[in-house]
């Protein structure tokens, strides 16, 4: 089927769907072969690329607000998304309309030839086409799958970034941090620098450091944060800086903070203020404040974390925020450590709703419920088996009141599936 820009963008993602047996397949040869047809051209963009197991998006987000703030333009490519598809490219943190999808598109489609790409592989073709369009200052680059072998490493960065190490997505990146370490560390580049986000690395990413010649700042060494008297409070060299607390995930917002510096970039004390204040993304801590279910309704709270490190920093929040119950409704992939992820939260939920999601990689509710009873040990009258996230919400919030906290959680799928059902307020 041949397409072109005039095709609606629905058709263009089945298409996307339909040219390569396999949704994932590691290696760049492909993808650096189109990318090199497009000749484009990054000279006067400062380019930062994110890696790592979590925070990659809220990282990505701190940044763009920073870099708002200074009056540069810049664009930003991330996946997944959890409404529409627009939203994998932001400019200026706004959404580019589905015309300029489509367009995008059909150029990639154009510079590939009989080249076979993934969906996600053309998806980051066409996302770098579109910021290359923007004249832009900067552009923040979010790495899908571990880094070394992912289609955004295609271009070099003048700045790179890992948030964390965690287990995940072990058949593609290696079974233990030290090998995932290796793979993310592929997006260093020589003489450049390296933001290091992660407290604890693995022995591999110190020796990537020294192997890729790059310019490497850890957190704990060379900047730092710390929470006191409700303030987050950073240092790097001589910058000291107290705001209040941040809407996304601290050690993101201290790691973005570092990318900042090391840049120079002219943020004032008041600049990261508002950017702390106001700085948010969907599906990372998410709480809804007007909804469907009314006002006396409980708290809800949308967070993608699927793995067993984004579930214990979830875990930790919420015991922050100190609700009287949780009210879990989790939907999880199939190639997920169910057990793992579902595990930190236990001592925090008194009743589960495990859902189906509507994908075919979803593992199912019925499945996950048996897991929580039999692997952690969760009373079987704690857990409902359901149909759909929303199903979960309105079964938990028969029982919740407006000092209880309903969470959803397990996969951005799962959050898609409850936005997809939620009804306007």
């Amino acid at each position: 089927m041949t397409l072109t820009a005039d095709a609606s963008l629905m058709e263009w993602l089945t298409h996307l769907e339909s040219i390569h047996p396999v949704g994932i397949d590691m290696g760049l040869d492909r993808v650096q072969a189109v990318y090199q047809r497009l000749n484009l051209d990054w000279s006067g963009v400062t380019v930062i690329t994110v890696a790592g197991t979590n925070g990659k998006g809220t990282t990505c987000a701190f940044i763009e607000a920073a870099a708002i703030q200074c009056g540069y333009e810049v664009g930003v490519y991330s996946s997944p998304h959890i409404n529409t598809y627009n939203e994998r490219v932001r400019i200026n943190q706004q959404l580019l309309d589905d015309t300029a999808h489509t367009q995008a598109f059909a150029a990639i489609e154009a510079a590939r030839g009989n080249i076979s790409l993934t969906y996600f592989e053309f998806g980051t073709l066409a996302g770098l086409w579109l910021l290359h369009q923007q004249a832009l200052d900067v552009a923040v680059l979010e790495v899908g799958l571990g880094g070394r072998l992912d289609a955004i490493n295609v271009v070099d960065p003048d700045i790179a970034v890992i948030t964390s190490i965690g287990l995940d997505h072990q058949a593609f990146l290696g079974d233990t941090r030290a090998l995932i370490a290796q793979e993310k560390a592929g997006i260093m580049r020589a003489g450049k620098p390296v933001i290091i986000g992660e407290p604890e690395p693995p022995h591999t990413l110190r020796e990537a450091v020294v192997s890729y010649a790059a310019d490497a700042q850890w957190v704990s060494q060379d900047f730092a944060y710390h929470i006191e008297h409700n303030l987050f409070h950073f240092k790097m060299g001589s910058t000291q800086l107290s705001l209040p607390l941040p809407h996304i995930p601290f050690p993101n917002a201290a790691t973005a903070m570092a990318v900042v510096h090391q840049l120079a970039w002219p943020v004032s004390a008041s600049q990261w203020a508002y950017c702390a204040a106001h700085t948010r993304l969907n599906g990372r801590l998410t709480v809804l404040t007007e909804h469907a279910f009314g006002s006396e309704a409980p708290v809800i709270m949308l967070d993608a974390a699927h793995n067993i490190q984004a579930s214990e920093y979830l875990a930790t929040h919420i015991a922050h925020l100190a609700p009287r119950r949780v009210f879990a409704v989790c939907g999880i992939m199939q190639d997920k450590d169910w057990a793992g992820v579902c595990a930190p939260l236990v001592p925090l939920v008194s009743h589960w709703y495990p859902c189906d999601v509507q994908i075919e990689r979803a593992a199912k509710g019925s499945d996950i419920a048996a897991c929580l009873v039999n692997s952690l040990a969760i009373n079987k009258t704690q857990v409902t088996a359901v149909n759909t996230p929303y199903e979960g919400v309105v079964n938990a919030i028969k029982t919740a009141t407006n000092q209880d906290l309903v969470l959803i959680f397990g996969s951005f799928f799962t959050l898609s599936d409850f936005y997809a059902q939620l009804p306007s307020a």
